[in-house]
This record gives C-alpha cells, structure tokens and sequence, in this order.
C-alpha cells in the first residue's frame, strides 16, 4: 500500500521528533572516490538529516528481470547538528564547468562526531533553495 506524500512527511516527523523545515532528494559521498548514494536530504531546526533510499544499481536493473531488492532493515539516518558543523564550502566555479561540470550543484559539510573531525560531500538540484536554507539555519555560510 502506498503512502501519501502528506503521510509519508507526516510520519517522518513522528520518527524524528522535529519539524521538516526543507527537504529535497541529493546524493552523499563520504570521499571522493565514493560513488554515492541517493537519498532525503532534510533539514530540521536543529539539524541536518540524510535518509538513504533503497534501491540497486541502474546497470544491474538492466540485466535482470527480477523486481529490485529492497533491503530488510532501513539504514540510520545521517544526523548532523547545526551545533557540530564547522564549515559549508561550495566549490569554486571554474571555467568550463557550465559544460562538463555536474548538473547538480555539490557542496561539503564539515563537522565534529564524538571529537574526530569528519566531512561529507552533498549534490542537490540546482532548482531548489536546499543550500540558502542550510546556510541560514545553520548560521554558516559557504566562505567560513
């Protein structure tokens, strides 16, 4: 049975306790040579919040016939507290980007887990204010 939209936000809320301030899909990569993986990024007043989504590979979709695994158990969202954050940097434009640049618009969190300094690569659409409003509510902006 599938959920509404509204129904689906709703018991997002109810899981995590907090308001849903800004959300859109975006993908991860823990390092550089990480292929990703794509998800709910959120933000919430206190944090910002990514929720892999399920899914296979799309080339190993194109090879069989089966309905795509799902995993049994739901990975831990990503959790990280405005008040843990240390920098948001977008990279530089360069010249020829507007041509063979991503089209999504990626950018880096910077921030403190139990002492250790960790960062975590984002790209979002281009089309949405995800970015301003992490800026915003998280008091950071993308020269620090």
């Amino acid at each position: 049975m599938d959920k509404s939209v509204e129904e689906f936000w709703q018991d997002f809320e109810k899981q995590t306790g907090e308001k849903v301030l800004a959300k859109t899909m975006g993908q991860s990569f823990a390092s550089p040579s990480d292929r990703g993986d794509w998800g709910l990024l959120v933000l919430s007043p206190t944090a910002l919040r990514f929720r892999k989504t399920p899914g296979e590979n799309w080339l190993n979709t194109l090879f069989k016939a089966a309905k795509p695994r799902v995993p049994e158990n739901i990975e831990d969202d990503l959790v990280i507290p405005f008040s843990e954050i240390v920098s948001i940097v977008s990279p530089q434009k360069k010249f020829l980007d507007f041509l063979f640049g991503s089209p999504f618009f990626t950018f880096t969190v910077e921030y403190r887990q139990t002492d250790v300094m960790k960062s975590i690569r984002f790209a979002v659409d281009t089309k949405n204010d995800f970015f301003v409003q992490l800026q915003k509510l998280s008091g950071h902006d993308s020269t620090n």
